[in-house]
């Protein structure tokens, strides 16, 4: 495949680990095999919590990860990729009941270098989005400082409106949404506002394009055209340099109609050089923007 591939989230690693799975080459929506076919790769693999992990569970994740990378390289920052690559982040840390500082540290020595605070729910560090009504807690806050020391980026997909400011005010490290689209253009809670995207472009992030057909058009049914709408609106925004790849591949209830799986992203490229999207906007789209955040981390 001519093209290169930056994906910021998918919910693999938790399939693969609750189904027994191998992940060079489970039938799910991603797997080694079928990052093996761009020219380069770059698979960050999401260990979500819904609040049914501790701590040692999610480090037993990450040694599952690891001990399934045949052909695939465990990076934590983008100086010196491979053909294919592995980054490990973690979804919804506050829903780990015995979470603390010290394993925001044990994470980070296992290879975490993304890390969101909730998912939908509200949890003790901070409020979600599907009640959208607190924000930080003073134990955020500790958390949030500790990530900072480290220098682990802030994952503000899922967080509720309150909590994506307070996060601004009180991290002064690096800010992504990682699968997350244009509230203007879809107006579902998980997307960004205007002016959320705009506080993260000001502060160098990058917001992945999620493929969840219900996040693109609120419906379960979705195409390349309709993605290409966020982007282009984001684009309108000034976010040349600040948008890229969170598909949500395996973390979905339903998925694009024309992009069913991460072999298929081909598609949404091939479409935007249709549309005259020069090469050094798609190569920022699909792998840049991403690669050039993680250099430092």
């Amino acid at each position: 495949m001519e093209y290169s591939l930056f994906d910021a989230h998918c919910d693999t690693i938790l399939k693969v680990y609750t189904e027994n799975e191998n992940l060079y080459d489970c039938p799910f929506d991603i797997n080694i095999k079928k990052l093996l076919e761009f020219k380069k790769a770059s698979q960050v693999f999401a260990i979500f919590n819904e609040g049914n992990l501790l701590s040692n569970d999610i480090i037993n994740i990450i040694h599952l990860l690891k001990s399934n990378m045949k052909d695939c390289k465990v990076k934590t920052n983008t100086k010196s990729l491979e053909k294919t690559n592995a980054f490990i982040s973690i979804e919804g840390v506050g829903n780990t009941k015995d979470l603390s500082a010290i394993d925001i540290e044990r994470f980070y020595n296992e290879g975490v270098r993304i890390i969101s605070l909730t998912w939908n729910q509200n949890n003790r560090l901070c409020g979600g989005i599907l009640n959208n009504n607190e924000g930080l807690t003073l134990q955020g806050k500790k958390i949030l400082k500790k990530m900072s020391e480290l220098n682990i980026i802030l994952d503000v997909s899922h967080i509720s409106d309150e909590g994506f400011y307070d996060c601004f005010e009180n991290f002064d490290g690096k800010i992504v949404a990682t699968h997350s689209n244009s509230r203007t253009i879809c107006p579902h809670m998980r997307n960004l506002t205007d002016d959320q995207f705009m506080c993260i472009k000001k502060r160098g992030g990058v917001v992945g394009m999620n493929l969840y057909p219900l996040f693109i058009n609120n419906s379960d049914t979705a195409y390349t055209k309709d993605i290409i709408k966020h982007i282009e609106y984001f684009l309108s925004l000034g976010g040349e340099n600040n948008i890229g790849i969170g598909a949500d591949f395996d973390g979905i209830e339903y998925k694009m109609k024309d992009i069913s799986d991460v072999s298929k992203m081909y598609i949404l490229f091939d479409e935007m050089k249709k549309l005259n999207y020069s090469d050094e906007i798609i190569d920022k789209i699909s792998h840049k923007n991403f690669e050039n955040l993680l250099k430092n981390v």
